[in-house]
């Protein structure tokens, strides 16, 4: 769905004017000759001049932001910037205030936490429409007070109070394959987004979607997918301070009303969650505590709302694509499909014994969505950071303050001086087999790392393994050809832009 009157397949037709327009805006003097000598002044200094001039990586990156910007609107941001690599090393200069990187020190220098350093915050952060920041955008202060109090929804405890809502959905997920299997070919992306989205909704707004009850998408997910082109052209605006064409965009973008719309459905759903007691979702201790405190060191409604959001978000979608990914490799790969349906179908004595915790035994499976998570990490393209006032060292070396530094997995997970093979499919990779020991294990980071790792790592290891074996364990799955090169085809826009994929499901009878 369109979001700006150009379409974002033709990206400097629609930047380059309105690069020329704020240029000419700075400096109203400014003839178009002028103008030209302008560009190239300021492209040979950047290159020549910043103080980011000793990183390698193609000049025309360091001079100009239009080809960076043109990766990100395209889609191709995640091949591109691994060739890069490739060829220039675990550190590339991209933009002329950006690097990214690809290796374990930066996450340990930039995403962890180091005494007497100051934080490295988000860039380029695009706030949600009630203004107030969530849990992934949040100042220090605030995402630590916003973690505390969520975090007894993502411990053991938390998670056995909720292992009923999820078994419940998981199991409607196997009764509606089961009607539908006789239909023909199957698009089990639509089917897994649709289960997590549920879950999620449940646990986040107090009530489902509605997606597997009524087998169809609800809007507030439609528009959560075309909202992510929205993001990456403010995002782009942003990196050459272009701020103010934001709301001109907005007047001609149907994505910006869909925005204003999930607003409002998560700001309903949580004003009618604060009416009720405990329902075994990720409010009950919110609300406990912020009762307790008097407000003091609990959460306002409108952070609810704005976690809330970003609790659907970051524990849906990412979830789906992995389950999806990880039914793609192993439909590609016969020999892994077949071991790990051994694995399942061997340990359990009936689908009922399946559960959030039983599952956690099952070492291949294990193996199997972390070698996926690393040849198709669910967010391919890792949230920018800033280098902070002052200036700060990354790997030993001074970065001026403003810097962007990325370290976007799909590139550090495929770097060849990362893993051997790192386009092969290798389970065995993460059982300890010997050809794959000297692999940087340590780069590969799919929930983040430091103090804002993903807090629903565990509930999302639990939930993923869940869904895969209670699916392995009741049917035979086989890929259809019309889905053809799966992951090949997909384009990044923040998250994957996945196809469907469609899959023959028969349903297994066991003695």
């Amino acid at each position: 769905m369109a979001v700006c009157p150009v379409s974002l397949h033709y990206p400097l037709l629609f930047y380059l004017p309105l690069y020329v327009v704020a240029v000419l805006g700075a400096h109203k003097a400014l003839t178009v000759e002028q103008l030209i000598l302008y560009c190239i002044i300021t492209g040979i200094r950047n290159v020549y001049f910043s103080e980011l001039r000793k990183f390698p990586g193609p000049k025309l990156w360091a001079a100009s932001h239009l080809p960076f910007m043109w990766t990100l609107c395209t889609g191709n941001q995640a091949a591109k910037v691994l060739e890069l690599h490739e060829k220039y090393g675990k550190v590339v200069r991209v933009t002329p205030n950006e690097l990214s990187y690809a290796s374990a020190s930066a996450w340990k220098d930039v995403w962890g936490h180091r005494q007497g350093h100051a934080e490295f915050m988000k860039a380029n952060t695009v706030p949600l429409p009630n203004g107030v920041r969530g849990i992934l955008g949040a100042r220090r202060a605030d995402h630590a007070r916003f973690r505390r109090l969520l975090s007894h929804a993502f411990s053991e405890r938390g998670m056995k109070e909720q292992q009923k809502t999820i078994q419940e959905f998981v199991d409607l997920l196997i009764e509606r394959l089961r009607q539908n299997a006789s239909n023909g070919s199957l698009d089990m992306v639509q089917w897994l987004n649709w289960t997590t989205f549920d879950v999620i909704g449940k646990l986040a707004f107090g009530e489902a979607f509605g997606c597997l009850k009524n087998q169809e998408m609800h809007p507030w997910i439609k528009a959560v997918f075309d909202n992510l082109r929205a993001t990456i052209v403010i995002q782009a605006l942003k990196r050459v301070q272009m701020d103010f064409i934001v709301p001109l965009l907005a007047k001609f973008s149907s994505a910006q009303k869909q925005r204003m719309f999930n607003g409002k459905y998560a700001s309903d759903k949580i004003e009618e969650r604060v009416k009720h007691g405990e329902q075994g979702d990720f409010w009950d201790n919110v609300l406990k505590q912020s009762a307790a405190s008097n407000g003091e060191k609990g959460m306002t409604v409108e952070e609810m709302k704005s976690n809330a959001a970003n609790l659907v978000l970051a524990g849906s979608e990412t979830t789906a694509t992995l389950l999806s990914g990880t039914m793609y490799m192993l439909l590609t790969h016969p020999d892994a499909m077949k071991q790990i349906t051994s694995e399942i179908r061997g340990f359990f004595a009936s689908s009922d014994d399946i559960d959030l915790f039983s599952v956690s035994k099952l070492k291949y499976t294990l193996a199997v969505l972390d070698e996926t998570m690393r040849i198709y990490p669910p967010v391919p393209t890792q949230a920018a950071r800033l280098v902070p006032k002052g200036g700060d060292t990354v790997e030993g070396k001074y970065l001026p303050e403003g810097t962007i530094i990325q370290l976007p997995q799909y590139p550090a997970y495929h770097l060849s001086s990362n893993f051997k093979k790192p386009f092969e499919f290798h389970p065995e990779r993460f059982l300890g087999a010997e050809e794959f020991q000297d692999d940087e294990f340590c780069v590969l980071q799919p929930f983040s790392f430091g103090p804002r790792n993903c807090i629903g790592r565990n509930l999302a290891y639990s939930e993923m393994r869940l869904i895969l074996a209670k699916l392995l364990y009741n049917f035979d799955f086989e890929l259809d050809e019309k889905t053809g090169d799966w992951t090949g085809v997909q384009k990044t826009y923040i998250l994957w832009e996945k196809p469907s994929m469609w899959v023959r499901v028969k349903p297994v009878t066991k003695a």
